[in-house]
């Protein structure tokens, strides 16, 4: 059944192609139109006055037609007021000559004249409404009055006779009219929601581009960062330009880019990311930039240099009229776009200024190293000379003066002599001794790396109570320079890791330097997290960096956590080489 009426309800909606209609008051008159022109028009079919069934229906379906022809025309001009009112005041008129065949102010259609007063309210300024409806009711009065006055009521009489009439058509002009200001403001209400929402829309997308930006900016300011770590972290300028050029690659948003060093006494090396070119085509680019840079001596910024048949965007890396090398980034296609290409071009500019600075801070370093070097052999062979050197020279001299007087000293005094230099000889091994006990740490017995370790742990302890136990067992003079600023580096990182984001409350190191292992276990007791999702884009800079620590060395690097449980990192590094370098024992 309510199938059948919502077919029903849908036919009738389709026929008076109410669905059409585009704003809502609209459509609230057409229906209110359409429904009062129904109920009055049954009422009037079936009751009085007992006309021609005929002529009944004749000014039903005229009633009707007249009704389409004027909804279709408040619909075209319900912004012209003037014609609105025209067609209001004709409307209201018609209405009202209904009333002289249909019973006068007994007829049904009385109430049809509700229609253009609705349309007034919505319309049209307050005082029509009402002048309308006094023009009707007077009308309206005036045809019962000379048509239907069977009783020769005087005027008053007819008037009071039908107050109650006026009376409810005054209250419902006035709930119209409070109900039309109410709807008007809501309406106004609504378009100043609207234009607020779209308002917010607008802020909300302006926030999410900043809030990309920002991100970009955060990316930017990781990458930068993993890079100025990588610089701190490796000694050696190939990896760290490995490590460079991935960077480039990610933060141009690039297939592929590349360094190549050159200088003099100095085999040139190509670095490049690992996304776009295989071993060939690395061979084929080495080979065109040495004829292009190295051998032309052409050192200027280049746009759209084709290499392979590739377009890259290449700068020089230069330093106080030093060349290094130069730097590129492979352009695709579709990169015609001119505010990338300015940020492509700033910054590998960018990239070209730092590398040329680390490539002067890695010759200074060597530099100082070579420096350093020099000064501690000065020192060195300063100190054995004023020491030992003037001894073993007193040694030498009396050995010979010994060997020249020999047949003249007796038995007793060569004794002596020989006594005062196997003295002077055991004085002068002393000194040495002593020299070189100076001179090395594992001599002294001093242990640095356990020092410096012992110390950050027990002030991030302080600072943060937490409870740490650091276990270290074994000769750290086994380990290189490397891996000892490696291990120190994981465990402040592991460490701060595990108070800052695991919140724990209890911490444990655990190092073991072998003759060809050593082995480091971290342990805490912190929130933990899901190493199923780890990625390389959300493991963090501080797991990024140990892991590239660790594989820098060819050692093993495995982490365990479960969310709620803590998290336990062990590391193993071969160390077999540093044992291997031997060493000077006295």
């Amino acid at each position: 059944m309510k199938t059948k009426m919502r077919l029903l309800y849908s036919k009738i909606m389709k026929g008076l192609k109410i669905n059409q209609i585009q704003t809502e008051d609209i459509k609230i008159i057409y229906v209110y139109r359409y429904l009062s022109w129904a109920l009055t028009s049954l009422v009037y079919l079936i009751g009085p006055p007992h006309s021609i069934i005929y002529f009944k229906l004749g000014v039903v379906i005229s009633l009707f037609i007249c009704s389409k022809i004027v909804i279709e025309l408040i619909i075209k001009l319900n912004s012209n007021k003037e014609s609105l009112r025209v067609l209001l005041f004709i409307e209201t008129l018609g209405i009202a000559v209904l009333l002289i065949p249909t019973g006068g102010m007994e007829s049904p259609f009385m109430w049809y004249s509700l229609n253009p007063i609705l349309v007034g309210v919505r319309y049209l300024p307050l005082y029509f409404s009402w002048l309308n409806l006094i023009f009707y009711l007077t009308v309206g009065s005036a045809v019962s009055y000379f048509f239907f006055n069977s009783n020769n009521n005087t005027i008053m009489e007819m008037l009071w006779h039908h107050s109650s009439q006026f009376l409810v058509f005054a209250l419902i002009t006035i709930a119209m009219q409070l109900l039309a200001n109410f709807a008007r403001r809501l309406y106004e209400q609504t378009m100043t929601l609207q234009e607020q929402k779209k308002t917010v829309e607008e802020i909300n997308k302006k926030l999410q581009i900043y809030n990309d930006q920002k991100q970009e900016a955060m990316e930017y300011i990781m990458s930068l960062y993993q890079i100025i770590e990588a610089f701190n972290n490796h000694s050696a300028s190939g990896e760290l330009f490995n490590t460079l050029a991935v960077y480039t690659a990610k933060l141009t948003k690039t297939r592929t880019s590349f360094f190549l060093l050159y200088g003099p006494g100095v085999e040139s090396s190509l670095f490049t990311s690992n996304r776009g070119l295989n071993p060939q085509e690395k061979v084929g680019i080495l080979n065109q930039l040495k004829n292009f840079y190295m051998e032309k001596g052409n050192h200027k910024p280049e746009r759209g240099c084709s290499l392979l048949d590739r377009d890259y965007l290449i700068a020089p890396i230069q330093s106080n009229g030093r060349d290094y090398g130069v730097v590129g980034i492979q352009m695709d296609d579709t990169d015609d776009d001119e505010e990338k290409l300015r940020h492509c071009t700033r910054f590998i500019e960018f990239i070209s200024g730092l590398s040329a600075v680390i490539l002067d801070r890695f010759n200074l370093e060597n530099l100082e190293d070579q420096l350093l070097i020099m000064e501690e052999q000065n020192r060195i062979a300063n100190e054995i000379h004023d020491s030992v050197t003037q001894r073993l020279f007193s040694i030498n001299y009396s050995i010979y003066a010994l060997m020249e007087r020999r047949e003249k000293l007796s038995e007793e005094k060569l004794s002596e002599v020989l006594r005062e230099i196997r003295e002077s000889s055991c004085l002068a091994l002393q000194e040495l001794r002593n020299s070189i006990y100076r001179l090395s740490s594992a001599k002294k017995g001093d242990r640095a790396l356990y020092a410096a370790l012992k110390s950050y742990l027990d002030s991030i302890s302080k600072l943060n109570g937490v409870r740490i136990e650091l276990s270290f067992t074994g000769d750290e003079n086994l380990l290189s320079l490397q891996i000892k600023k490696a291990i120190n580096r994981i465990i402040r990182e592991a460490a701060g890791n595990a108070v800052r984001h695991g919140k724990c409350k209890n911490l444990q190191v655990e190092l073991e330097i072998g003759y060809e292992l050593v082995r480091l276990k971290i342990i805490d007791d912190g929130v933990g997290f899901d190493t199923e999702k780890l990625s390389p884009r959300n493991s963090g800079l501080g797991l990024y960096n140990m892991r590239r620590l660790v594989n820098s060395f060819k050692g093993n690097f495995k982490i365990n956590s479960k969310v709620g449980s803590g998290t336990e990192i062990e590391i193993a590094i071969s160390n077999t080489s540093t044992v291997n370098d031997g060493g000077l024992a006295v």
